[in-house]
C-alpha cells in the first residue's frame, strides 16, 4: 500500500480533530455543519482504505502483465494473509456495532413515540424532540408543573430547532462515524456540543432573552433525571454548564459569508481524501473485470 491512501485520510483525521478541540469564533449552526462533513468523511475515508486493503488482498496485480489500468495501481504491494485477515475482522465488528446501533435506535424510538406527543403524564422533568413524521416535542407533566409559561417557551422553541434542522441526523452521523473509526468519539462530542448550542441560540432569539434561556437550562438540567426516554435530542443533552455560561455572554457572530466558505472547504477537503481510496477502487475493479 502506498502514502497516497493513507495520507488524504490522515490529514483529513488531524482537521477533524483540530476543529473539535479549537473551535473558532463562529455561530455553532455552521460549527455543527463543518464537523458533520468532516466526521462522516472521515470515517467514510477510513472505511474505504479497508475495503481496498481487501480488494488488493483478494486481487493481487502482476508486473509483468499489468494494463494501462493496473499501472495505476503498480505501486500497492500484495497484502500479507495475516493483515487482510486482521482488516476483515475489523471490518466484521464495524458492520455488528452498526447494526447493533441501529437496532438500538428503533427500540428506543419505538418507546419514545409510543409516549405520544405534547404533555405526557410523567413526574419526570424532561423534553424531547421526536423526529419523523409522527413524531413531535413531547414534554413531561413534571417538567411542565416546575417552569413558568417563559420557562417553557424555553424549552418548546429548543425542541422545535432540533425537529426544524434535523439535529437527529447529526447524531445519527456522529454515532455511526465513531462505531466505524473510534477516534472519532472527541469530534462526535464536540458535534453534540455544538448541536445543542444551536438549538440553545434559536430559544434565545425565539424568546429574545439570553438570561431567561441559559436559567431554564440549567433548573431542567438541574431537576432532570438520568433515566429519562429516549434516544432523541433533548434539552439537557450535551455540556449543560458550558451552554450556560455561553448564553451569558454575547450573541455568537452570524458568520454569512465565513460560514459558508468554511464549509466549502470542508467539502473540498473531504473530496480529496475520499477520492483516491475511491479511484483506485474502481481501477481495482476494471482490472479485475
Amino acid at each position: 500500500m502506498s502514502l497516497e491512501i493513507y495520507l488524504p485520510v490522515a490529514l483529513l483525521s488531524m482537521t477533524t480533530m483540530l476543529l473539535a478541540w479549537r473551535q473558532p469564533r463562529m455561530h455553532p449552526a455552521w460549527h455543527a455543519r463543518v464537523l458533520a462533513v468532516l466526521i462522516g468523511a472521515t470515517a467514510l475515508a477510513v472505511l474505504g482504505v479497508l475495503v481496498f486493503i481487501i480488494m488488493i488482498a483478494l486481487g493481487p496485480l502482476e508486473r509483468t502483465n499489468a494494463t494501462v489500468l493496473g499501472r495505476v495501481l503498480i505501486g500497492h504491494e500484495k497484502v500479507p494473509s495475516p493483515v487482510a485477515a486482521v482488516v476483515c475482522a475489523i471490518l466484521l465488528m464495524i458492520g455488528v456495532a452498526v447494526a447493533r446501533t441501529v437496532a438500538k435506535w428503533r427500540r428506543e424510538l419505538r418507546t419514545t413515540r409510543a409516549l405520544g406527543t405534547g404533555v405526557v403524564a410523567d413526574v419526570r422533568p424532561f423534553a424531547l424532540a421526536v423526529p419523523g413524521r409522527d413524531g413531535g416535542v413531547i414534554l413531561s407533566s413534571g417538567l411542565v408543573g416546575m417552569l413558568s409559561r417563559r420557562e417553557l417557551e424555553v424549552v418548546l422553541r429548543h425542541e422545535i430547532a432540533h425537529m426544524k434542522h434535523r439535529h437527529h441526523l447529526y447524531l445519527v452521523i456522529g454515532t455511526i462515524a465513531t462505531r466505524i473509526f473510534p477516534p472519532l468519539i472527541y469530534p462526535h462530542r464536540a458535534l453534540c456540543y455544538a448541536v445543542e448550542r444551536w438549538a440553545d441560540e434559536e430559544a434565545a432569539v425565539a424568546v429574545g432573552d439570553r438570561t431567561l434561556t441559559a436559567r431554564t437550562i440549567a433548573r431542567v438540567a438541574l431537576a432532570q433525571s438520568p433515566a429519562a426516554p429516549g434516544p432523541s435530542p433533548a434539552l439537557t443533552g450535551s455540556h449543560v454548564s458550558r451552554r450556560v455560561l455561553a448564553l451569558m455572554g454575547q450573541s455568537p457572530p452570524d458568520n454569512r459569508i465565513s460560514g459558508p466558505v468554511l464549509l466549502s472547504g470542508a467539502w473540498m477537503a473531504t473530496g480529496s481524501a475520499i477520492s483516491p481510496a475511491l479511484s483506485h477502487q474502481a481501477s481495482l475493479l476494471l482490472v479485475l473485470l
